[in-house]
């Protein structure tokens, strides 16, 4: 027989120590889907939202579309946004709510709004108290999140399957989706599968929690040990959580979803926080500062590819305004050459769409958004490319197809060259997931012997490939690795630390 699912998806990654919020506009620059939209602008754009539809598809499900919408990692998210995804998603709900077989949803887990501390329980406690006051208070709902997610108590509460994404860079994110909604046919016909969770004390920066790297390889590999000896556990969510948000429920956790023991879960995961604290010192890594990191860069032996002197500082995926100018303009004034560089400055790309191409002009470019990003550069150069800065994704299982899909709007984009440095300047920030971002204006990073990237982890996929070296460098910005810099007031117990001040290290002076 034929099942019925409604689905709806709300996607933001939110740093709540920024003060610029995300609202309306920025959901509509990421994507507002309302309805059969929801389905026709997903479709087969290597999203999560695509991995369900191509599930639901294939199995002859009957999909019921809501709203699904997105906007980039960035600032506290403004009431009015919840709102319009409740209103749209509980008439849908409501409409349909004895005609439903389970409900599927697309979340990050660490959406925080003006209101809410925890945005996805809200919706998830709101969803199943709908459900509750109908008569059906039983009915599967399930959600694909992101391994960042900081997840709360109430989303497992009100959840029946919870699947996070494995692997960071995110090239799994639609997978992840296909296999969550597996786990949704397997809770149609399947009574008594539950989550359940455990929250731990540490909060790590995303610079420390890439798959490949410990804590998350141990942890990650001792979790597919237990599901493949345990046919009760259907899956284990190990979750990294998103630094950046003052929450209570910050940090690293875990879950499982079950078909069978509670107490047996438990101890499951008793040993998984076992395997995260004999290992959790490594999340905790080392930042140079430039002159190290160039001193490091200048040692090595002849090679090629380019120098990656990586910002996490300024991690545009970490929500951050992808303007720093901390690390490019010290690098500049050292007198070095051939740097490749992004930045993201709208009013610098109208001056040089305005001026045109082949013209030489003077501007002040990036350290615009706000005080904790650096100041202006003064730049001198050549405007050598204008675009529309659209362009499709040359890996389609990016990170960044994990955020909207494969086809990319930066805005429109402008290089600007001079003797030293090539900067891709555009209208809007863009994470750097994919060379397709360079290569779509001329730009070839392969060749530059410096490569300034703004990210933590979700550029290696991308750029290790072509890399000669990579070198992490401490600047300042609002997704600092070093915890101890932000005014955090509502983690109660948990763990902030960094490389030199973790237990067993000496602290630098």
């Amino acid at each position: 027989m034929t099942k019925t699912i409604l689905f709806g998806g709300l996607y933001h990654e939110t740093h709540t120590f920024l003060s610029h919020e995300t609202g309306m506009a920025e959901f509509e620059d990421g994507g507002i889907n309302i309805g059969q939209a929801a389905l026709d602008r997903n479709r087969g754009n290597g999203s999560p939202a695509a991995g369900f539809i191509d599930y639901a598809e294939k199995a002859d499900w009957r999909i019921l579309p809501t709203v699904q919408m997105a906007a980039q990692p960035a600032g506290k998210v403004t009431d009015e946004v919840v709102d319009f995804f409740l209103g749209h998603f509980l008439a849908g709900l409501d409409r349909h709510i004895g005609e439903i077989d389970g409900i599927y949803l697309v979340l990050h887990g660490a959406m925080v709004s003006q209101s809410s501390d925890d945005v996805e329980g809200l919706i998830m406690t709101t969803i199943r108290g709908r459900l509750h006051a109908a008569g059906r208070g039983n009915l599967p709902v399930a959600a694909v999140l992101d391994l960042h997610g900081n997840i709360s108590q109430a989303m497992v509460d009100s959840a029946t399957v919870l699947r996070a994404y494995r692997e960071n860079p995110h090239t799994d994110a639609y997978e992840s989706a296909v296999a969550t909604a597996a786990l949704l046919d397997r809770a149609l016909d399947l009574p008594g599968i539950k989550p359940l969770h455990r929250s731990t004390k540490y909060v790590i920066s995303p610079v420390g929690v890439g798959s490949a790297n410990e804590p998350m390889k141990s942890v990650l590999a001792a979790a597919r040990l237990i599901e493949a000896s345990d046919p009760d556990i259907l899956t284990i969510n190990v979750m990294a959580g998103y630094a950046y948000s003052d929450i209570p429920d910050c940090g690293f956790s875990l879950s499982i979803v079950t078909k069978g023991a509670t107490d047996t879960a438990e101890k499951h995961l008793d040993v998984l926080v076992g395997v995260l604290e004999a290992n959790v010192a490594a999340g905790y890594p080392h930042e140079d500062d430039l002159a190290t990191a160039l001193g490091k860069a200048d040692a090595l032996p002849p090679g090629s590819g380019p120098i990656l002197l990586i910002e996490p500082a300024d991690n545009i995926g970490g929500g951050t305004p992808g303007d720093a100018t901390g690390l490019l303009a010290p690098l500049l004034e050292t007198g070095r050459s051939n740097i490749l560089a992004a930045l993201a400055d709208r009013e610098a790309v109208a001056q040089c769409f305005a001026a045109g191409v082949g013209q030489t002009v003077t501007l002040m470019i990036g350290g615009k958004t706000d005080a904790h990003h650096g100041e202006p550069i003064r730049l001198k150069g050549t405007i050598e490319h204008l675009s529309d800065g659209v362009f499709e994704l040359e890996n389609p299982k990016s990170h960044m197809a994990s955020m909207g899909g494969t086809s990319i709007r930066m805005g429109r984009c402008a290089v600007l060259v001079n003797a030293q440095a090539k900067i891709l300047l555009s209208e809007r920030k863009t994470a750097p997931m994919d060379l397709g971002q360079y290569h779509s204006q001329g730009l070839r990073p392969e060749d530059a012997t410096y490569v300034v990237v703004k990210a933590a982890v979700s550029h290696r996929s991308a750029y290790e490939p072509i890399q000669r070296a990579a070198f992490y460098v401490d600047s300042p910005g609002l997704c600092t690795s070093d915890l101890r810099r932000l005014p955090y007031s509502k983690l109660g117990d948990k763990v902030i630390r960094c490389h030199d001040c973790y237990p067993g290290r000496v602290a630098k002076p």
